[in-house]
């Protein structure tokens, strides 16, 4: 399986800011702080693309959900 590219992440990254436009009754600045933390914490030394892939089908099952 081929390593996740960046574009994906970002491609992710994007659609989850996305969907706090259309957010009513949550805090919009508190998920978009949220997103952005967990884009910016690191993954634990030695994660590979295995955990990458992990943590973008989670983003994706967010959005689905």
């Amino acid at each position: 399986m081929a390593e996740p590219g960046r574009s994906a992440v970002l491609g992710l990254y994007r659609a989850l800011l996305r969907r706090a436009r259309g957010l009513r009754f949550t805090d919009r600045d508190f998920y978009v702080a949220a997103v952005r933390r967990e884009f910016r914490r690191p993954l634990p030394p030695g994660a590979g693309p295995d955990a990458v892939r992990r943590q973008l089908e989670k983003g994706r099952v967010f959005l689905r959900g």
